[in-house]
Parts: C-alpha cells; sequence; structure tokens
C-alpha cells in the first residue's frame, strides 16, 4: 500500500468561553495501490483542490458554528465526512504549533456523523449559554437518529433551562429507555422531580446517579440538596461533605453545606462553610463557575 499526503493551513476563531483565533494545519493521506503510477489510481491535483476549497471555506470563521465545539477531533471528522469520497488512510489536524490529533478512516462513520454532526452543535450552543437554539440542532439529531440518548438527555437540559420541566423529565426518561445506565440522565431526573416538588420520587434518582458515577461531586451534592429541602439535614450534611471531598472547589457544595449547617443551629461552622463558597467564587477557583451546561 502506498500513501500519499496533502497540507494546507488557515487561520479560524474558537472556543466555547472566549473567542481566539488560531492557525490549523490539516493534512490528509490518501492510500491505496499505485495505478497508473499514480497512489489508489488518484490524480492528487482533484484531493488539493478539494483540500484548498476547504480551507478557504473554514478560513476566517467561528469554526464552532460549522463542526459545534471546535476540537481538533471534530474538526478532523468535518474533514473526513466531507471528503469521504475519497480513499482516505488518515487525516491529521495540528492546532497551533504543538496540538494535533490523528483520525484514521476505520474509525470514522459517515453514516452516523449527520446525526452527530447535529449534536456537536447543539453541545457548542448550550456551552455558549444557547438553550432555545441548541434544542433545534438537539431536535435534528433526534430526528435523524432516535436513539440517540445523549441527544434526548441534552435536549432535556435546554427545556430544564428554559422552565419547561415536565418535557424535560419526558426527554430524561427517554434517556434512560434507550441507556438505563447513562448516570448523567439519572441525576438530571432527581432535578427535574425537584423542581416539579415530586420530592418522593426524587431521592431514588439521584441514588440511582450517585451508585452509576460514585466519584460525580455534582451528583453527590444535588442529591445533598435533595436532603436538605425534604429536611434531612443531617443526611444534607453527609453528602456535601462528601462532594466537598472529591472536589474541594466546589464553591455550591461549600454554599449548599453552609445551609444545611445552619438548619441544624451549627451558625459557626455554617459561616465557615459559606465564606469559603465565597472565596472560590470570587477567586475564579471555583469549578462550576458558570451555569452548568452539560
Amino acid at each position: 500500500m502506498a500513501l500519499m499526503g496533502f497540507i494546507r493551513e488557515f487561520e479560524a476563531m474558537h472556543g466555547s468561553r472566549e473567542r481566539r483565533s488560531d492557525v490549523y494545519t490539516i493534512e490528509v493521506v490518501i492510500s491505496g495501490p499505485i495505478e497508473n503510477g499514480l497512489v489508489a489510481g488518484v490524480d492528487y491535483v482533484e484531493p488539493i483542490k478539494r483540500l484548498e476549497q476547504i480551507a478557504d471555506e473554514l478560513k476566517g470563521t467561528y469554526l464552532d458554528d460549522i463542526v459545534g465545539r471546535a476540537t481538533n477531533e471534530n474538526i478532523a471528522q468535518f474533514l473526513m465526512f466531507n471528503l469521504s469520497d475519497l480513499p482516505i488512510h488518515k487525516i491529521r489536524v495540528t492546532e497551533g504549533t504543538d496540538r494535533y490529533v490523528e483520525l484514521f478512516s476505520d474509525e470514522f462513520d459517515a453514516d452516523t456523523y449527520p446525526a452527530q454532526l447535529a449534536f456537536n452543535k447543539g453541545h457548542s450552543l448550550l456551552l455558549r449559554e444557547e438553550p432555545e437554539l441548541a434544542k433545534k440542532h438537539f431536535t435534528k439529531a433526534i430526528e435523524i437518529n432516535g436513539d440517540f440518548a445523549e441527544a434526548y438527555n441534552l435536549k432535556g437540559r435546554c427545556l430544564k433551562y428554559t422552565g419547561d420541566f415536565e418535557e424535560a423529565l419526558l426527554d430524561f426518561q427517554r434517556t434512560i429507555e434507550i441507556k438505563p445506565d447513562f448516570g448523567e440522565a439519572w441525576r438530571n431526573i432527581g432535578n427535574a422531580y425537584l423542581y416539579l416538588l415530586r420530592y418522593g420520587e426524587m431521592i431514588p434518582a439521584f441514588d440511582r446517579a450517585v451508585e452509576l458515577m460514585p466519584n460525580s461531586a455534582l451528583a453527590i451534592n444535588n442529591r445533598g440538596y435533595g436532603y436538605f429541602v425534604k429536611k434531612d439535614f443531617s443526611l444534607a450534611i453527609q453528602d456535601h461533605i462528601r462532594a466537598i471531598e472529591i472536589d474541594p472547589n466546589y464553591a455550591e457544595a461549600h454554599y449548599d453545606k453552609s445551609m444545611a449547617l445552619n438548619a441544624l443551629g451549627k451558625m459557626e461552622l455554617a459561616k465557615e462553610a459559606l465564606l469559603e463558597s465565597r472565596r472560590l467564587r470570587k477567586s475564579g477557583e471555583d469549578t462550576f463557575y458558570r451555569i452548568k451546561m452539560y
């Protein structure tokens, strides 16, 4: 088998939190036996032309709107799909000068990619705190693939952020019908029950989330808050302490712990926890310093 490669560069914007510009180097390698003096019988002029066209189309754009969250992996998948009629061996995407990803053709499924691309775009918009726009892309992903559990889960998150808790719960429940051991979906179900004041169903959902994700500070702290609203303050404190042990920089866990301690009349300890929560948020060390869009 022979290999032939083509390299082009383009500069574009990316970043879900803060936009920045980087130069990307894309390398496309085709493979096959030499036929008529050419690798896989392909005249190099056509692949170069195609690669130049794609590089020109991406140049100066905001990549997150095109490929979803603009990781090198997502860029490589986008290129692989758009060049899928060529006998591609691999695609390499280098961001700047010190980080690259290689995607081999046998690791890429062109049939599932359209749904994945819609999901990627929705995920990017959700990270950018645009739930209404994100929901449209998750809906598109589900229309293409009706068993896309992750798309149902994040579509539910969009609905949660727009206050449609009943509809969100339906999406989370559909998620676990498809993927019963999806811990994040169980956590989201627990929170949906919390918002809907269905406290009797809330803790069992959180229990399942913690069972599936025993090291998730987020799931454990969410359950602790569930105990708090049920006035089980001692159990709440246990979960908040455990969440802080896993992630000491989780400001919300310190805050929730302070409320539970305050409810038990432990004012000095409550004050200490509250001050630590404020310190973490003010210093920027807080793990979840923005709305949790994931």
